[in-house]
């Protein structure tokens, strides 16, 4: 009798202590569902760590599958014609700054522009920018050393759609007749453009920007397209090599030639929001001046 209470009274304390050290619930855990059968075994094993999360984007969150809008290489638009045709992300701003030094052959002066500011920022709505571009500061040599201050201006920018290889999508921009020292249209330009890309390979992709502009010198007011092309090859380290064409209709004014120019350059991504790029452009049309130049810029995303 003895001995069967000893046992009962060893067994009754091997419970307690079990029941003492197995893990209680948490507070505010959630218990299986009804019907859920618990684990054979009531004491189960350590939790296995969980597999590391991907770090979130710094650009920002994705549209959707197959977006090609993820590096800052898709989104920065200088120093091209054409026109990226990516937008910023929600609650995101990047700034693109550069410095172009032209020079115009036949003894046409130097022409110096800079900072080349262009400040976009994400809005509310995903896919949509808003662009605001400061006055530059230019100075040039033609005939007399003149500086001066050109026209503000700002507008807005969408990405219509996108598929694993092909996007487009769309921009309109205005100034307004801020300039100084004869550096101002004298009137409100306007100008509205369709952009395209398409990926060709891993290494070559492709883009287009078609731009019609109203533009002005006060008097008068004239229209111009300006249909671009341009070639990028992505290379090792984030650097990208570039070629491309542009052509410029009404250049000058009203029923003036047709200027064509060419931009080849290379861009490098440091980190995911910093981006430098050197570019050289040359125009060879003679009647609306020869010219050539060297640029370089830094675009940084916030």
């Amino acid at each position: 009798m003895i001995r069967s209470l000893a046992g009962a009274v060893a067994v009754a304390a091997a419970a307690v202590v079990i029941a003492w050290s197995a893990p209680s619930r948490a507070l505010g855990q959630t218990p299986p569902p009804r019907g859920t059968p618990y684990p054979d075994n009531p004491f189960p094993g350590p939790t296995p760590t969980p597999a590391p999360t991907a770090s979130p984007n710094p650009l920002g969150p994705q549209f959707g599958g197959n977006d090609p809008c993820t590096s800052l290489s898709a989104i920065v638009t200088r120093p091209t014609v054409t026109n990226s045709v990516c937008t910023v992300r929600p609650n995101h701003v990047e700034i693109e700054t550069g410095y172009l030094n032209l020079t115009s052959s036949g003894g046409g002066g130097n022409t110096v522009t800079y900072p080349q500011t262009l400040i976009r920022v994400g809005t509310a709505v995903p896919a949509l920018e808003f662009d605001l571009g400061p006055p530059q500061l230019t100075r040039t040599s033609a005939g007399r050393i003149v500086s001066g201050a050109t026209d503000a201006g700002a507008g807005l920018k969408y990405v219509f759609g996108y598929s694993p290889k092909f996007s487009w999508g769309g921009q309109a921009f205005f100034t307004v007749p801020t300039g100084t020292n004869g550096f101002s249209a004298g009137g409100t330009d306007a100008s509205y453009a369709l952009n395209g890309a398409y990926v060709l390979t891993p290494v070559f992709s492709v883009a287009t920007t078609l731009t019609a502009s109203s533009l002005t010198d006060g008097p008068r007011r004239w229209p111009s397209f300006v249909p671009s092309f341009v070639v990028t090859a992505a290379l090792p380290n984030s650097t990208s090599l570039y070629g491309e064409i542009a052509t410029f209709s009404n250049a000058a004014g009203p029923a003036t030639p047709t200027r064509t120019q060419y931009i080849y350059g290379v861009s490098r991504d440091f980190g995911a929001r910093l981006q430098l790029d050197v570019s050289a452009a040359v125009s060879p049309t003679a009647a609306t001046g020869r010219y050539h130049g060297v640029g370089f810029g830094v675009s940084y995303y916030f």
